[in-house]
């Protein structure tokens, strides 16, 4: 080693050490200090490892929640003391969202985000932090059947026809260093094809679905799936014999031996099946597999139960019950579950203004410990992802960057 060279070593080693330890925003910002910087902070992999790791260590990773409506794209941290403040939220430039059209989001890990402009075309895998982004080859399906459904169709097309997307996830495999996308997709004689994307050989793949198309319930669920533990999971109501006689277990879908199983639902008091219940599976802080309830007539009560020691039922465990305030008739979802509190969000299929609620458990009064960010009207998604500079394995030289993202991904604050 050349005396140049130890002469700056320990100089490195030092700011090496300082970057893996600030967080994403502050080294979005650094990037461009110098070409240097910029070439370990965005480009380097083992630096995004070692600062994933190290952050993932010190539980210090950066928690927010992706939002999608027609209008625009942003992030806002849940973290925040109030959604109100105007630092706790962002403005992101989405490089492949279409004027007037919301993105639909099928999944994040690791800081990534996949994401989708139609069911059967534009696939994108996006770091919303980093605004790296990989537009993905399109499903088989999407040229083995018809989009659109015509009343004059033959008979002998009208199998072809894709009624809409079934499930949907996205996750990784730490063994081989992969990253995949799972789609289902419906067709109209109620045969499902499940395909595969891996990122390591940038393809999709056909597999064998085990699972019998529930027409009923999966209207009222979520399709996009809860990553725990290398595998996905979904609501599934499974019929093995007559329509009646459905029931409701956990769709898990094992992203290394892409295998599907059954997981067994909490034992609740009562079927938990009732009309005036249904049921969302997702994943808690920490990773734990959760179950969300809601209850009664307009679902005023809410339960969480969390699966604490995976795939093992007897381990099902009640967090709490909480009533909410349904005279606005707003449907709730949970979105996210920290240590105090809960993220909800609040639609209806009439024209009224969606908005994020966030609820604090330790306050006896629900209607009066509330936090609230409207997201307007319309169609929108959520979603909650992590700040990280990964990126996928670089091994077919796709990758692109949004234009101005050190400017773009962090403005100052929220349009008023």
């Amino acid at each position: 080693m050349s005396a140049a060279a130890t002469e700056h070593l320990p100089e490195d080693l030092i700011i090496l050490q300082i970057l893996t330890r600030l967080p994403i925003k502050s080294l979005i910002r650094f990037s461009c200090v110098s070409k240097r910087w910029s070439s370990i902070i965005l480009s380097d992999p083992q630096f995004a490892k070692k600062h994933f790791k190290l952050a993932s260590e010190q539980n210090s990773l950066s928690q927010r929640l992706l939002l999608s409506t027609r209008s625009q794209m942003q992030s806002l941290d849940v973290d925040t003391s109030s959604f109100v403040d105007d630092s706790s939220v962002r403005n992101l430039t989405c490089p492949f969202k279409q004027p007037g059209h919301f993105v639909k989001m099928l999944g994040s890990c690791n800081g990534m985000v996949c994401v989708a402009l139609d069911f059967h075309d534009g696939y994108y895998i996006w770091n919303p932090s980093t605004g790296l982004f990989l537009k993905l080859p399109n499903p088989n399906f999407a040229s083995e059947g018809v989009i659109s459904f015509d009343p004059k169709m033959p008979d002998s097309d009208r199998s072809k026809t894709i009624i809409g997307p079934h499930y949907w996830g996205f996750g990784y495999v730490s063994a081989t260093d992969d990253y995949k996308v799972v789609v289902e997709a419906r067709f109209s004689d109620f045969k499902m094809h499940v395909e595969v994307f891996s990122s390591r050989a940038n393809s999709w793949k056909r597999i064998e679905s085990t699972l019998t198309v529930s027409s009923v319930y999966h209207s009222f669920t979520k399709t996009r799936g809860a990553l725990s533990n290398e595998t996905l999971h979904w609501l599934h109501a499974a019929w093995p014999r007559a329509p009646e006689c459905y029931r409701l277990v956990i769709a898990a879908f094992d992203l290394t031996k892409e295998e599907f199983r059954e997981i067994p639902l909490p034992v609740f008091k009562g079927d938990g099946t009732s009309l005036y219940s249904f049921i969302d599976v997702g994943v808690v802080s920490g990773g734990c597999l959760c179950v969300c309830r809601y209850e009664g007539q307009s679902k005023e009560h809410i339960q969480l139960w969390v699966m604490r020691e995976y795939d093992v039922h007897e381990s099902w465990t009640k967090l709490f019950r909480l009533t909410v305030n349904t005279a606005d008739y707003m449907t709730r979802r949970l979105f996210f579950q920290g240590d105090s509190s809960i993220v909800m969000l609040k639609f209806n299929a009439m024209e009224v203004e969606n908005e994020l609620e966030r609820i604090y458990l330790q306050c006896k009064d629900v209607g009066d410990c509330c936090d609230r960010y409207s997201l307007g009207m319309g169609l929108c998604d959520v979603i909650q992802y992590e700040e990280t500079l990964l990126w996928l394995n670089d091994s077919h030289g796709l990758n692109e960057r949004s234009p101005d993202t050190r400017i773009n991904t962090f403005p100052e604050s929220k349009q008023k």
